[in-house]
């Protein structure tokens, strides 16, 4: 396969980047219709690209505004700031005082009134991605909103313990949707994805090779985006994979120098500091307690005043980092640092409808011929 390099393979479009090499032979990442349903082919070329790495390599206009959108005039005028406040109660167990108010201003909740409705006649008839990517590129969604923002969840085996963060969508493929992280550290979520690490301390462990002994976890993930604005969200469910270093490297090549640096310096998730029970009441600069002095009035002179808290170690790191490549004209991939692509075997579409009857339309993964994927669209109850 040709080396895809981003000097002169990507191009921007709206803020969005796409790789023109999957275009130059014919296969259209934006054709709703074009049949894009298969996973992968058997020559071991990489999956083609829909969307790739939104927000990194050309930042939003400064001038850029959003695009207004239109409310029914059915919509409840808002309730007003001092109403809004005489609603809240001081205790957690509501009261017959209380319980008025709530029931006096029920319409006060947002009524989803954005979007005319979803019918099935609007969805992609095969292809869940291709419909994701329609959502994705809607014109009310400008780059400055960061649409790429999605909520990544993940279980740990055998207890069955969930975690959740917020990461950033890098890459959308006609495989799935991709996500770049640091996942060699036993503290973070690739031991929950890819299992106990069995590397020394002060070593990370490298990345799974996609199909080489990979290493035992607990692989299903969700994916979560929500586009509060249009009143839409996308619930993915799948299989985590390992993307290649070949893969891997050509994002990390579109990364700022420090953001490079940082993908070094820090074992993510590892603990910087700690302080016991109680141990910070006497500790802490008083003048930087929440109830004595606002946040906004923090002293301009906290970072060389207030008792270390573990930020000197990571800094230490970073210092660390940049000798170590000050005379490196590209610094390389570490081997811990790379993508992983979420599967889907489930996606569903919500959107918001008044009276909390939102639309759902759900695409669930069906057995099928070969490495071909089909897809059962389904309509859920909200």
């Amino acid at each position: 396969m040709q080396s895809l390099r981003p000097s002169h393979s990507i191009k921007s479009l709206r803020g969005f980047q796409f790789v023109r090499y999957y275009r130059s032979r014919g296969l259209s990442a934006m054709n709703p219709t074009s049949d894009h349903s298969s996973p992968s082919d058997s020559h071991g070329k990489h999956p083609r690209k829909l969307i790739f790495a939104p927000g990194d390599i050309q930042a939003p206009s400064p001038d850029e505004k959003p695009t207004p959108t239109k409310t029914s005039a059915a919509a409840p005028a808002p309730v007003s700031r001092l109403a809004g406040e005489s609603l809240r109660s001081e205790t957690s167990t509501p009261n017959s005082v209380s319980e008025d108010r709530v029931v006096s201003h029920a319409a006060r909740a947002h009524q989803f009134v954005t979007n005319p409705p979803l019918t099935v006649s609007q969805m992609h008839p095969t292809n869940p991605l291709h419909q994701f990517n329609t959502w994705f590129h809607d014109t009310r969604l400008p780059p400055s909103s960061a649409p790429e923002t999605c909520t990544l969840a993940t279980a740990s085996l055998p207890s069955g313990r969930v975690s959740a963060r917020v990461v950033y969508l890098k890459e959308l493929d006609e495989r799935g949707w991709v996500v770049y992280s640091n996942w060699g550290s036993r503290e973070g979520k690739g031991a929950q994805v890819f299992g106990g690490q069995e590397d020394g301390d002060g070593v990370l462990s490298a990345m799974p090779v996609p199909g080489e002994g990979m290493p035992q976890g607990n692989k299903w993930a969700a994916l979560t985006f929500l586009w509060s604005g249009v009143e839409r969200q996308v619930r993915i469910e799948g299989l985590i994979e390992p993307l290649s270093r070949e893969e891997s490297e050509l994002y990390w090549q579109t990364r700022e120098r420090g953001s490079q640096i940082g993908g070094w310096a820090s074992w993510q998730s590892k603990v910087l500091w700690s302080a016991e029970p109680d141990s910070l009441v006497e500790r802490r600069r008083k003048s930087l307690a929440q109830d004595v002095c606002p946040r906004s009035e923090i002293p301009g002179d906290v970072n060389e005043t207030d008792i270390d808290d573990g930020r000197a170690l990571l800094e230490q790191r970073v210092r660390d980092m940049e000798e170590r490549f000050k005379d490196a004209e590209k610094i390389p991939l570490p081997p811990f640092w790379g993508g992983v692509r979420l599967v889907p075997e489930s996606v569903e579409f919500w959107q918001g409808r008044r009276s909390r009857l939102h639309d759902r339309f759900r695409y669930v993964r069906v057995p099928s011929d070969g490495d071909l994927y089909k897809w059962r669209v389904e309509r859920l109850s909200p």
